[in-house]
């Protein structure tokens, strides 16, 4: 009769536990008692923080607040520019290859903006919210609070404007509404007078 070779491991394990089995030989020494809790104890008995609503809420307003130093417009003025640049590695939009590492290219010729986009102080927003009515539109605060201006006017859409956004498009005031014509960029610095914004649309 042939034997599995794991039985007769397991037979030779089980004899080398019996054969070498552990001889308690005894305590020597001082022994010192362990007081202190074990990491997994301390943890269970920890209690959690307590966490302020109110110190939590004033940190997320303070952190919403915006100051791009940006003056209001003073007269009607429009152009044009088209966003050219050199693709510093391959660029895809939703998985499709727009532009090639180191190739230039206008990005309006790729890709299609469908929003006009409004760089402006919060205070301004109450003269737009018929425009947003009209077109889709996102709103991007140079100077106020992001999320009370949310609050005010849960109906539109509301980020904050980045330096680095104001900068690479040109913004040089508010109200500014940008939008796409064709293979170009159109920005339409609105004159604000007399406590609101002089729309030509």
């Amino acid at each position: 009769m042939s034997v599995r070779p794991e039985y007769i491991l397991a037979g030779l394990w089980a004899f080398c536990l019996c054969a070498f089995a552990v001889e308690h030989l005894g305590i020597y020494g001082r022994v010192y008692p362990i007081k202190e809790k074990s990491i997994l104890e301390r943890l269970r008995s920890a209690k959690p923080p307590h966490i302020h609503k109110e110190e939590i809420e004033k940190k997320l307003l303070e952190a919403a607040e915006v100051d791009l130093g940006l003056p209001a417009a003073k007269a009607l003025r429009v152009s044009e520019d088209r966003l050219i640049f050199r693709a510093p590695r391959d660029l895809r939009v939703g998985g499709r290859l727009i532009a090639k590492k180191g190739s230039v290219v206008n990005v309006l010729e790729k890709i299609t903006l469908n929003r006009v986009y409004v760089f402006l102080d919060d205070y301004m927003l109450k003269d737009f919210v018929s425009f947003a009515e009209k077109y889709p539109t996102t709103f991007l605060i140079t100077r106020g609070n992001v999320l009370e201006a949310r609050r005010r006017y849960p109906d539109l859409t509301i980020y904050m404007a980045l330096p680095v956004m104001v900068e690479k498009l040109k913004i040089k005031a508010v109200p500014t509404v940008v939008y796409q014509s064709g293979d170009r960029l159109v920005k339409v610095e609105v004159p604000w007078a007399e406590g609101r914004a002089l729309l030509p649309f």
